[in-house]
């Protein structure tokens, strides 16, 4: 980190927005991912990108807890890309009942999104126990359509291909049956109020929408009751 940036963090800056060359900085890194790259860029990225992402942090904490800005560099030992840095910035909270509020900033995007991500098995069952119970699910309806006011969307959920084990094909309730996540999201294209202090107004906004989807998955949901590897293929 460059010494002004070090310096604002330590002095608990609030945040301003990212630096107006974020987007030049990724496009860059996609195009030449290497340390050769990384280092040449090193104090763009320092303070146009990881100080703001520090700051982005500092400054939503109180309002949504302990917030974790990831690393930029990748875990490449067991992955078959072997791009040593990742190509945007992010940051996630921790929520109550196993889910998550996450901001991915990059060249092409602010990606905004919450919910319950990649549950475990537990998890899972528990999920669509409480969508076949009924009324959680008509809650959970609501939940989503006061999302969907707020400007976010339902993702697709990465659903099985008919219906999960012990369903019916043709409960009515199939559709959220068949999902093996639960989040909603919004996205936002490059533009010059990423580099003012509007962005954390709109993370702000956007992830107080998303609040009810986590409440709802911690009360159905809840967090996994103990780890449990993950499977190569997901249930």
């Amino acid at each position: 980190m460059t010494p002004a940036a070090s310096a604002s963090l330590k002095a608990g800056a609030a945040f301003t927005g990212f630096g107006p060359d974020l987007v030049d900085f990724f496009e860059g890194l996609a195009a030449d991912n290497s340390r050769t790259y990384w280092q040449a860029h090193r104090q763009a990225y320092e303070a146009g990108v990881r100080a703001p992402l520090e700051a982005l942090a500092a400054d939503l904490a109180p309002r949504f807890g302990e917030v974790k800005v990831f690393r930029p560099h990748r875990d490449v030992r067991f992955s078959a890309d072997k791009r040593p840095y990742s190509e945007h910035a992010s940051l996630a909270v921790a929520a109550e009942g196993g889910t998550a509020l996450y901001l991915q900033i990059s060249a092409d995007e602010l990606l905004l999104a919450a919910g319950l991500y990649a549950p475990t098995p537990d998890q899972l069952r528990r999920f669509r126990r409480a969508v076949d119970a009924g009324l959680p699910a008509v809650e959970l309806d609501a939940v989503v359509v006061e999302a969907e006011r707020g400007g976010l969307h339902l993702a697709d959920g990465d659903p099985v291909k008919t219906a999960p084990r012990g369903y019916r094909r043709d409960h009515p309730r199939i559709d959220l049956l068949r999902r093996r996540s639960l989040t909603v999201g919004r996205s936002w294209e490059p533009s010059g109020w990423w580099s003012t202090s509007r962005l954390r107004d709109v993370v702000v906004e956007t992830w107080t929408a998303a609040l009810p989807l986590n409440d709802w998955c911690a009360r159905h949901v809840g967090p996994p009751e103990h780890p449990e590897p993950r499977p190569g293929r997901r249930p």
